[in-house]
């Protein structure tokens, strides 16, 4: 299996984990109110990380690093703006609005990472994205939840900017593993001080159903998710492996349909098939971009 053909594996587990994490959330807020749920979010991915670690013979290893620390302030927002907004909205609303992370991450990619791209590259995320707005356009559904859409457009932003700030503090010498648990350790201590202010941290009773939600929520989205994101981009370009993750909300709609189900159209339809298409051609276009690379130039 070449590099590439692994970061596309990679990426491709990575979403299918991801897509998860809403639907586990939403079960998991009925029992207790965000704050809790993003600190138990952080101490399970804390713990799970600290495990694998154990498990693979490679010990995690705190980075005290300006570059990490600036990271954990960017995921602790998209944390928290996640689970205020899974409060508000359905599972399926949530991956409606997260197709927005697909837009910063390739505005941010180009912006932060000096990523270049060509005008089919472009052309062709430029599709994908009119893809995702084709399946999710309900029509003005959430305009009665106004401050829910906000937080959830928030989060996805500050996901992305997270994702940016981990492909320029990737490299060889740092684990991917000990990246998400410093990432964690101290999304865990602002997360702590934000439920203090907001006064969450003593509101409610822990339910053992909703804590076990919320744990599968992060083992599978949090930690899975975001591990083998973390491989997916040693072998492929942030651009190229955030647009991939547009099928996310299509995932999450078909997960979700036996307890939120939406209503199938030929708008959703035609999105969903020129989104899988689209998607499909940039993957080759990023092989054919590879391959010229590689190849010496004539003299």
């Amino acid at each position: 299996m070449s590099d590439l053909q692994k970061g596309h594996l990679y990426n491709l587990l990575s979403v299918l984990m991801v897509a998860l994490g809403p639907l586990f959330s939403k079960f998991g807020l009925l029992e207790m109110p965000p704050a809790k749920a993003a600190l138990i979010n952080a101490l399970t991915i804390i713990i799970a990380s600290f495990i694998y670690g154990i498990i693979t013979r490679q010990p995690v290893t705190l980075y005290f690093e300006k570059s990490i620390l600036l990271l954990a302030v960017f995921n602790s927002l998209g944390v928290i703006f996640m689970f205020l907004s899974i409060n508000f909205l359905s599972p399926v609303e949530i991956g409606f609005i997260g197709r927005f992370y697909t837009v910063f991450a390739v505005l941010l990619s180009v912006f932060l990472l000096k990523e270049r791209m060509s005008k089919r590259e472009m052309m062709f995320i430029i599709i994908a994205i009119l893809g995702v707005f084709l399946f999710v356009d309900k029509g003005g559904n959430f305009r009665e939840q106004l401050l829910g859409t906000t937080f959830a457009v928030l989060y996805t932003f500050f996901f992305a900017l997270t994702n940016v700030f981990i492909k320029k503090t990737m490299s060889a010498s740092k684990s991917s593993n000990s990246i998400l648990f410093t990432n964690n350790s101290m999304t865990f201590l602002i997360i702590f001080g934000y439920s203090i202010v907001s006064g969450e941290l003593v509101e409610g009773e822990f339910h053992l159903e909703g804590v076990g939600f919320i744990i599968l929520s992060s083992l599978f989205a949090g930690f899975g998710g975001t591990i083998l994101l973390y491989e997916a981009l040693k072998y492929l370009r942030f651009s190229i492996a955030n647009v991939t993750r547009a099928f996310s909300p299509l995932l999450l709609a078909i997960i979700s349909y036996p307890f939120f189900p939406i209503e199938i159209t030929v708008q959703n339809t035609v999105g969903a098939i020129v989104l899988v298409v689209s998607i499909f051609m940039l993957s080759m276009e990023d092989k054919r971009s590879n391959r010229a690379q590689k190849q010496p130039s004539s003299s």
